[in-house]
């Protein structure tokens, strides 16, 4: 059909073998390596049969077996002392152009006030709400003082407030005065908005409790579509409108920037430049900088490749990534070599902060930076979680307490205040603790959690949300549980409240890395790979589902391990290819 001109015939066949059979644009990034398995090698008996030695000449010619390395020498292959971007270099992009990068990083003062920016993306029905709800208070303060102004009493209230909000600045910041003054906002809102179901079963510490799938709303809709700090008063397209809006955008839609599955991941907080890190089971880091001078329809040249830069600080998977909240220059990472590094952007040297000793596991979980950025917590196998101050020698720990009978695969710090840790672990339990009580025990006595709930099997990752009132929960039991409404009195509480209980499948396997519900950094939405090759989006209030991200022609494996940009509605997400992909 072809030799004789029909191309209507042609289009109506389809397309040839040829083009049918044609390999699609190899990925941008870094090229595959092959694999070695690296297998040990055990003493073998041999044989002169095999061997063709004549048995007379056994005695003088037999083989002779190597011995076995040491299996401690082999577990311990961490590279020690302070690295070099050069030393630690795999050769993949400019390193004079990622010194530039992180000298313009470096300059980056955190802006305390970011979330001004989106305060105006609320929608007009959410404006109007607040507005009224403005006017409403208005009203009620102006009749309190006039009524105040008739007795005659008011100048004498005034000084006797003035003196009550002196004293109680004055107190601790640990003190359950200022614990309650804090909390007391989540049973406001819970007053003020009428509740669909209130379950009367709570869940008693070091018990078990039900599952609920429905749980007394303590924000509407609206308020979990606004930044977690500030109240959104202007107008413009709704927070859900974005996030449903997100897309694979930009010239390279996906890039391997990891030679082996990405395990964790951590964005830099600077809005200018998106500077997107992810850890693999090697050990490299990878750094992708995305050219925002780009458009979205920009086309690249054939040779042109993105910014990408890999380096190789630890020996064995990064298990946890985290920049710290005080000094954005510092990124934290753990690995299952026994060590704890910083990369410093103004030095631009992989830092050592901490390492095991000789009779401790080598496997380092997860870690959770306090609020002052001095302060790390990070768990590890034998269900141990250590506090570790930066600031002190890389041998050196402050304690290391056993708060689990098994690994603890997450521990998180609230982030308003840091004397509440949340820990999850493979015993199928959640617990949170107040860590001013484990002074209290002796070294061999048990420590008692101020609250735990038990889910039916292992538990992945519980962590708290940006405003520290809310904790997502994910285990291999197929769930996510949101947990909201934590009491005022919460130094002496003995219950967590029923969760709100979302069904997802979290069955990820040998090959892809486990899954995790993150929270956004500003809004209290949380992100969780699906195994359907897509990115869910929760909202934490009701547990509805925000937005499902999906591109199946981009998306070929699942995008397991997520990250969000700490001042854009921006979302990075890895997969076990060490590809990754950016939703904007």
């Amino acid at each position: 059909m072809r030799m004789f001109n029909l191309p209507e015939a042609v289009a109506a066949v389809g397309t040839s073998r040829a083009d049918r059979n044609k390999r699609p644009a190899p990925t941008p990034g870094l090229k595959k390596e092959k694999r070695v398995k690296h297998t040990e090698v055990l003493p073998r008996r041999t044989s002169n049969r095999l061997a063709n030695i004549a048995p007379e000449s056994a005695s003088s010619e037999r083989r002779t077996v190597a011995p076995v390395a040491d299996p401690d020498q082999i577990k311990r292959t961490r590279r020690n002392g302070t690295l070099t971007l050069k030393e630690t270099s795999n050769g993949h992009g400019d390193e004079e152009k990622f010194s530039q990068l992180m000298e313009e990083l470096a300059t980056y003062v955190p802006d305390k006030a970011r979330v001004k920016d989106l305060e105006d993306l609320s929608d007009d029905e959410s404006a109007t709400r607040v507005k009224k709800e403005h006017e409403v208070d208005e009203k009620t303060v102006k009749k309190e003082v006039k009524d105040e102004e008739e007795d005659g009493v008011i100048n004498i209230k005034k000084e006797e407030a003035d003196d009550k909000v002196k004293k109680e600045e004055g107190d601790d910041k640990d003190s359950k005065v200022g614990i309650r003054k804090y909390f007391s906002r989540s049973v406001a809102a819970k007053a003020s908005t009428p509740a669909t179901t209130a379950p009367d079963t709570k869940v008693k510490a070091g018990k078990a409790g039900k599952d609920t799938t429905k749980t007394s709303h303590p924000k509407s809709e609206d308020a979990d579509n606004k930044p977690s700090s500030s109240s959104s008063s202007g107008r413009g397209p709704s927070l859900r409108r974005q996030v449903q809006a997100l897309k694979i955008r930009g010239p390279w839609p996906t890039v391997k920037v990891c030679q082996g599955r990405i395990y964790c991941m951590a964005i830099h907080e600077n809005k200018d430049k998106v500077l997107v890190c992810g850890g693999d089971v090697d050990g490299n880091l990878g750094f992708w900088d995305l050219d925002e001078s780009q458009a979205d329809d920009y086309e690249p040249e054939p040779e042109e490749e993105p910014n990408i830069y890999n380096y190789k600080a630890h020996s064995r998977t990064l298990s946890s990534m985290q920049y710290s909240p005080t000094e954005p220059n510092k990124l934290f990472t753990t690995s299952y070599d026994g060590s704890i590094r910083y990369l410093d952007l103004v030095q631009q040297k992989f830092m050592e902060s901490y390492v095991v000793s000789r009779d401790a596991s080598d496997h380092l979980g997860s870690v959770s930076i306090n609020s002052t950025g001095q302060h790390l917590w990070f768990a590890d196998v034998d269900g141990g979680v250590t506090l570790k101050d930066i600031r002190t020698p890389k041998d050196e720990m402050v304690y290391r307490k056993i708060l689990h009978e098994k690994k603890v695969g997450c521990v998180n710090v609230n982030p308003k205040y840091d004397n509440l840790i949340v820990t999850s672990s493979l015993d199928r339990t959640m617990k949170i603790w107040d860590i001013r009580t484990f002074g209290q025990y002796k070294e061999d006595e048990p420590i008692v959690e101020m609250a735990s709930f038990e889910h039916r099997l292992s538990v992945t990752s519980a962590m708290w949300s940006p405003d520290g009132e809310s904790i997502a929960s994910t285990s291999y039991d197929d769930n996510v549980r949101i947990f909201n409404n934590f009491e005022p009195s919460l130094p002496d509480f003995t219950e967590i409240p029923e969760p709100v209980r979302i069904p997802h499948n979290n069955q990820s396997g040998r090959w892809v890395t486990m899954l995790r519900a993150v929270w956004s950094h500003q809004f209290n939405w949380f992100s969780i790979g699906n195994m359907n090759k897509s990115v869910d989006i929760y909202s934490r209030g009701t547990g509805d589902l925000m937005a499902n991200l999906n591109d199946r022609r981009i998306l070929t494996t699942v995008p397991a391990v997520n990250a969000w940009h700490p001042s854009r509605v921006l979302l990075a997400s890895g997969m076990a290819n060490g590809k990754m992909v950016i939703w904007r």
